[in-house]
């Protein structure tokens, strides 16, 4: 799998936005897009001086939900997922990270 950023062979994981600030209550997305075709896509969640924490996994077209307040959807054609946190709270603090199972 990959991490992050992080290219693997010919494929490639980028995420946007590096950075994003969101006022408490508000809702954020995390976007992720890679290169090529994979078998999974998973997001984590590392909170500070923490290691990653699983929270989604998904597979084709489609969304998941994680209670209470995380949402991803996943669409291979683009080849793009969006991670949906729902009621943002300061203790949602944290890096989202996706990783992508390949082929």
């Amino acid at each position: 799998g990959v991490l992050g950023s992080v290219a693997s062979g010919q494929l490639s994981v980028e995420q946007s936005p590096e950075w994003r600030g969101v006022s408490e209550g508000q809702n954020g997305t995390v976007t992720c897009t890679y290169s090529s075709s994979i078998r999974s896509l998973h997001w984590y969640r590392q909170a500070p001086g923490e290691r990653p924490l699983f929270l989604l996994m998904l597979h084709g077209k489609g969304s998941e939900t994680q209670e209470p307040n995380f949402t991803a959807d996943h669409d291979p054609g683009q080849k793009r997922s969006s991670l949906h946190i729902r009621g943002c709270q300061l203790g949602d603090t944290a890096r989202y990270l996706c990783a992508v199972e390949t082929q």
